[in-house]
């Protein structure tokens, strides 16, 4: 069961929609959603793939490397170190589906502890959800202590992503 919980988060980093849907149920749900663009909120691999597309428009050389991995029962759980590079705007999402704020691109390198948990039924991952150590990336990347400067690009950041998402949803 561990390969089916390693195979989805390998997938989420590099994967297509098509490999999910042969390891993610159609009803599966991502309880890390709430942080996420709506699509990502909805139910199986398409959601599942949106939260690989959101993670890659901000992360390129995504990365995941397992430390260890545990099942009881249907749980998998999945210990290992997420890295990669921020080139693109990092977008958080608020509880009501909007941008809350945009991280700038830093081009820099990160390298965090994730524990990745997983319930699988029939071979397939019908829940998600994880615990991260997002204040070490923002260390990282250098979004905290933030400068002036990085502020500035930030809220430029934050105003694009709204002017984005404003215009998905007219559309």
């Amino acid at each position: 069961m561990h390969d089916i919980a390693e195979r989805a988060i390998h997938l989420v980093m590099a994967g297509t929609v098509a490999d999910l849907r042969a390891v993610v149920h159609p009803d599966a749900t991502n309880r890390e959603a709430v942080d996420e663009p709506p699509a990502c909120r909805g139910t199986g691999p398409e959601a599942f793939w949106a939260t690989a597309l959101w993670l890659r428009s901000a992360f390129s050389e995504l990365a995941f490397a397992v430390d260890e991995s545990v099942v009881e029962g249907d749980l998998a759980v999945t210990y290992g170190r997420m890295s990669g590079r921020q080139t693109g705007d990092f977008v958080v999402w608020n509880a009501d589906g909007r941008v809350e704020r945009a991280f700038a691109p830093t081009g820099r390198r990160f390298e965090v502890r994730h524990a990745h948990f997983q319930r699988v039924r029939n071979g397939l991952v019908v829940e998600h959800w994880a615990v991260r150590d997002d204040q070490s990336m923002a260390l990282q990347l250098g979004w905290i202590p933030p400068s002036p400067l990085y502020l500035a690009r930030c809220a430029r950041a934050t105003r694009r992503a709204r002017r984005a998402a404003a215009a998905a949803t007219a559309a």
